[in-house]
Protein backbone atom coordinates (compact mmCIF):
# COMPACT_ATOMS: atom_id res chain seq x y z
CA UNK A 1 0.00 0.00 0.00
CA UNK A 2 3.01 2.44 0.56
CA UNK A 3 3.96 2.04 -2.82
CA UNK A 4 0.74 3.08 -4.66
CA UNK A 5 0.90 5.78 -6.91
CA UNK A 6 -1.86 8.54 -6.34
CA UNK A 7 -3.74 8.62 -10.03
CA UNK A 8 -6.50 11.28 -8.75
CA UNK A 9 -10.67 10.68 -8.76
CA UNK A 10 -13.29 8.82 -10.45
CA UNK A 11 -16.63 6.71 -9.92
CA UNK A 12 -15.88 3.35 -8.41
CA UNK A 13 -18.17 0.40 -9.02
CA UNK A 14 -19.06 -3.31 -7.93
CA UNK A 15 -19.08 -6.06 -10.35
CA UNK A 16 -22.41 -7.56 -9.69
CA UNK A 17 -21.47 -11.24 -10.49
CA UNK A 18 -17.56 -11.24 -8.96
CA UNK A 19 -18.19 -8.51 -6.38
CA UNK A 20 -14.73 -7.29 -8.02
CA UNK A 21 -14.13 -2.96 -7.83
CA UNK A 22 -14.71 -1.63 -11.21
CA UNK A 23 -13.20 2.22 -11.94
CA UNK A 24 -14.86 4.32 -14.60
CA UNK A 25 -11.89 5.61 -16.22
CA UNK A 26 -14.15 8.25 -18.06
CA UNK A 27 -14.83 9.48 -15.00
CA UNK A 28 -11.34 9.99 -13.64
CA UNK A 29 -9.84 13.05 -12.59
CA UNK A 30 -6.01 14.11 -11.72
CA UNK A 31 -5.10 15.98 -9.02
CA UNK A 32 -2.06 16.48 -9.66
CA UNK A 33 0.48 15.47 -12.98
CA UNK A 34 2.02 11.81 -12.01
CA UNK A 35 3.86 11.74 -15.03
CA UNK A 36 3.26 10.74 -18.53
CA UNK A 37 3.98 7.04 -18.09
CA UNK A 38 0.54 6.44 -15.44
CA UNK A 39 -1.69 7.70 -18.23
CA UNK A 40 0.28 6.58 -21.54
CA UNK A 41 0.77 10.54 -22.36
CA UNK A 42 -1.76 13.23 -22.45
CA UNK A 43 -5.01 13.52 -24.64
CA UNK A 44 -7.98 15.35 -25.13
CA UNK A 45 -10.15 13.06 -23.77
CA UNK A 46 -7.99 13.24 -20.02
CA UNK A 47 -9.40 16.97 -19.75
CA UNK A 48 -12.81 15.92 -20.43
CA UNK A 49 -15.53 17.75 -18.21
CA UNK A 50 -13.55 20.33 -17.17
CA UNK A 51 -15.11 22.96 -18.96
CA UNK A 52 -18.49 21.75 -17.67
CA UNK A 53 -17.07 22.35 -14.21
CA UNK A 54 -15.87 25.72 -14.63
CA UNK A 55 -18.91 26.84 -17.03
CA UNK A 56 -20.25 30.45 -15.78
CA UNK A 57 -17.18 31.66 -14.29
CA UNK A 58 -15.37 34.68 -14.75
CA UNK A 59 -13.00 37.31 -13.38
CA UNK A 60 -15.88 39.09 -11.68
CA UNK A 61 -16.75 36.38 -9.43
CA UNK A 62 -13.70 35.32 -7.76
CA UNK A 63 -13.27 39.45 -7.39
CA UNK A 64 -9.76 39.21 -9.11
CA UNK A 65 -10.11 42.15 -11.21
CA UNK A 66 -13.04 44.36 -9.32
CA UNK A 67 -12.68 46.46 -6.28
CA UNK A 68 -14.56 45.09 -3.18
CA UNK A 69 -17.91 48.31 -2.80
CA UNK A 70 -17.55 47.82 0.98
CA UNK A 71 -13.76 48.62 0.88
CA UNK A 72 -14.20 51.86 -1.85
CA UNK A 73 -17.39 53.06 0.83
CA UNK A 74 -15.17 52.73 3.45
CA UNK A 75 -12.05 54.34 2.07
CA UNK A 76 -14.43 57.14 0.92
CA UNK A 77 -15.57 57.54 4.40
CA UNK A 78 -12.64 57.78 6.27
CA UNK A 79 -11.55 60.24 4.02
CA UNK A 80 -14.42 62.43 4.12
CA UNK A 81 -13.80 62.21 7.92
CA UNK A 82 -9.98 63.74 7.48
CA UNK A 83 -11.23 66.46 5.09
CA UNK A 84 -14.32 67.00 8.08
CA UNK A 85 -11.48 66.96 10.51
CA UNK A 86 -9.81 69.19 8.88
CA UNK A 87 -12.35 71.76 8.33
CA UNK A 88 -13.56 71.51 11.76
CA UNK A 89 -9.43 72.58 12.75
CA UNK A 90 -9.79 75.33 11.10
CA UNK A 91 -12.88 76.51 11.79
CA UNK A 92 -12.05 76.41 15.43
CA UNK A 93 -8.63 78.26 15.20
CA UNK A 94 -10.86 80.99 13.31
CA UNK A 95 -13.53 81.23 15.67
CA UNK A 96 -11.03 81.09 18.81
CA UNK A 97 -8.75 84.19 17.37
CA UNK A 98 -12.02 86.31 17.24
CA UNK A 99 -12.92 85.67 20.99
CA UNK A 100 -9.48 86.69 21.85
CA UNK A 101 -9.87 90.18 19.72
CA UNK A 102 -13.64 90.08 21.08
CA UNK A 103 -11.89 89.73 24.49
CA UNK A 104 -9.06 92.27 23.84
CA UNK A 105 -11.30 94.83 22.80
CA UNK A 106 -14.30 93.84 25.05
CA UNK A 107 -16.73 93.37 22.46
CA UNK A 108 -18.27 90.62 23.94
CA UNK A 109 -22.29 90.17 23.30
CA UNK A 110 -23.95 90.79 26.72
CA UNK A 111 -26.47 88.44 25.51
CA UNK A 112 -23.98 85.66 24.69
CA UNK A 113 -24.32 82.59 27.17
CA UNK A 114 -21.13 81.72 27.40
CA UNK A 115 -19.51 82.84 30.42
CA UNK A 116 -17.01 85.89 30.31
CA UNK A 117 -13.62 85.59 31.07
CA UNK A 118 -13.01 88.03 34.38
CA UNK A 119 -9.42 88.93 34.23
CA UNK A 120 -7.75 90.30 37.61
CA UNK A 121 -7.48 94.49 37.87
CA UNK A 122 -11.57 95.44 37.45
CA UNK A 123 -14.52 93.75 36.58
CA UNK A 124 -13.70 93.33 32.43
CA UNK A 125 -10.20 93.69 32.75
CA UNK A 126 -10.07 97.78 31.79
CA UNK A 127 -9.66 100.32 34.13
CA UNK A 128 -9.89 104.57 33.93
CA UNK A 129 -7.45 106.57 32.21
CA UNK A 130 -6.66 109.87 30.03
CA UNK A 131 -4.38 110.80 27.74
CA UNK A 132 -3.82 114.35 26.52
CA UNK A 133 -1.65 116.94 24.61
CA UNK A 134 -0.89 120.46 23.86
CA UNK A 135 0.05 122.35 20.69
CA UNK A 136 1.52 126.03 21.73
CA UNK A 137 1.16 128.66 18.65
CA UNK A 138 2.44 131.74 18.82
CA UNK A 139 0.32 133.31 16.23
CA UNK A 140 -3.46 132.69 14.90
CA UNK A 141 -4.07 129.71 12.66
CA UNK A 142 -4.05 126.10 12.74
CA UNK A 143 -3.75 124.10 15.56
CA UNK A 144 -3.05 120.39 15.85
CA UNK A 145 -2.46 117.65 18.73
CA UNK A 146 -0.80 114.39 18.26
CA UNK A 147 -1.22 111.84 20.93
CA UNK A 148 0.90 108.30 20.41
CA UNK A 149 -0.57 106.04 22.25
CA UNK A 150 1.18 103.30 24.34
CA UNK A 151 -1.08 101.26 25.39
CA UNK A 152 -5.07 99.80 24.10
CA UNK A 153 -7.47 102.59 24.34
CA UNK A 154 -11.48 102.92 24.54
CA UNK A 155 -12.13 106.42 24.41
CA UNK A 156 -15.05 107.67 26.48
CA UNK A 157 -15.22 111.64 26.40
CA UNK A 158 -13.29 114.60 24.96
CA UNK A 159 -12.64 117.75 25.95
CA UNK A 160 -10.23 120.77 25.53
CA UNK A 161 -10.55 122.39 28.80
CA UNK A 162 -7.20 125.12 29.02
CA UNK A 163 -7.21 125.99 25.37
CA UNK A 164 -7.72 129.90 23.94
CA UNK A 165 -10.66 131.13 23.74
CA UNK A 166 -12.72 130.97 21.08
CA UNK A 167 -10.18 128.07 19.75
CA UNK A 168 -12.44 125.88 16.98
CA UNK A 169 -12.26 121.63 16.72
CA UNK A 170 -12.35 120.94 12.88
CA UNK A 171 -11.64 116.86 12.73
CA UNK A 172 -10.48 113.74 15.29
CA UNK A 173 -8.22 110.98 13.94
CA UNK A 174 -7.91 107.28 15.70
CA UNK A 175 -4.75 106.13 13.03
CA UNK A 176 -6.09 106.79 9.81
CA UNK A 177 -9.58 106.79 10.39
CA UNK A 178 -12.05 109.93 10.88
CA UNK A 179 -14.04 109.33 13.85
CA UNK A 180 -15.17 113.06 14.16
CA UNK A 181 -15.55 116.32 11.43
CA UNK A 182 -16.50 119.83 10.76
CA UNK A 183 -14.95 121.62 8.66
CA UNK A 184 -16.15 124.62 9.66
CA UNK A 185 -15.03 123.78 13.09
CA UNK A 186 -17.13 123.43 16.82
CA UNK A 187 -16.10 126.01 19.16
CA UNK A 188 -14.21 123.97 22.38
CA UNK A 189 -16.82 125.44 24.62
CA UNK A 190 -19.13 123.39 23.39
CA UNK A 191 -16.86 119.88 24.59
CA UNK A 192 -16.78 121.65 28.05
CA UNK A 193 -17.47 118.82 31.30
CA UNK A 194 -20.85 121.12 31.54
CA UNK A 195 -21.60 121.44 27.78
CA UNK A 196 -24.59 119.15 26.21
CA UNK A 197 -21.83 117.07 23.46
CA UNK A 198 -21.15 114.68 26.09
CA UNK A 199 -19.88 111.08 25.24
CA UNK A 200 -19.11 111.91 21.22
CA UNK A 201 -15.94 109.46 21.60
CA UNK A 202 -17.78 106.60 23.07
CA UNK A 203 -17.25 103.89 22.02
CA UNK A 204 -13.46 104.16 19.70
CA UNK A 205 -11.30 102.38 20.40
CA UNK A 206 -7.33 102.58 18.95
CA UNK A 207 -4.89 100.08 19.40
CA UNK A 208 -1.20 100.67 21.07
CA UNK A 209 1.28 102.60 19.25
CA UNK A 210 -1.01 104.26 17.01
CA UNK A 211 -1.60 108.20 17.10
CA UNK A 212 -4.95 109.91 17.65
CA UNK A 213 -5.14 113.21 16.19
CA UNK A 214 -7.51 116.31 16.82
CA UNK A 215 -6.81 119.35 14.41
CA UNK A 216 -8.66 122.37 15.29
CA UNK A 217 -7.55 126.59 15.00
CA UNK A 218 -7.45 129.23 17.34
CA UNK A 219 -7.81 132.86 16.60
CA UNK A 220 -5.09 134.03 18.32
CA UNK A 221 -1.69 133.22 19.90
CA UNK A 222 -2.14 130.79 22.85
CA UNK A 223 -2.33 127.05 23.11
CA UNK A 224 -4.63 124.25 21.73
CA UNK A 225 -5.16 121.61 24.51
CA UNK A 226 -7.26 118.28 24.30
CA UNK A 227 -7.50 115.79 26.69
CA UNK A 228 -9.08 112.15 26.21
CA UNK A 229 -11.09 110.15 29.05
CA UNK A 230 -11.29 106.20 28.11
CA UNK A 231 -10.08 103.60 29.29
CA UNK A 232 -7.03 100.84 29.11
CA UNK A 233 -6.34 97.20 29.96
CA UNK A 234 -5.40 96.29 33.36
CA UNK A 235 -2.90 93.96 33.82
CA UNK A 236 -2.05 92.58 37.71
CA UNK A 237 1.70 91.60 38.61
CA UNK A 238 1.05 87.95 40.18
Amino acid sequence: MRNLTPLGHARVFRHPETGELVVDTDSLRRTHFAGFDDFGGWDDDDLEGYDDDLEGYDDDDVGLFRRDPERQRARRERRMGRKRSRVDRRYKRRTDRLDRKAEKWGLDDEDDDKPKHKKHGGDDGWGMTAVGGTDTLTAAGGASVRIRLQHDFRAEDITFTGSAPGALVTSIFFGDRVVWSAPDGIDVSVFASNGFLRGLLKGQQIQAGLDVTINGSVPDAGVFTATLTGRKPVRNAC
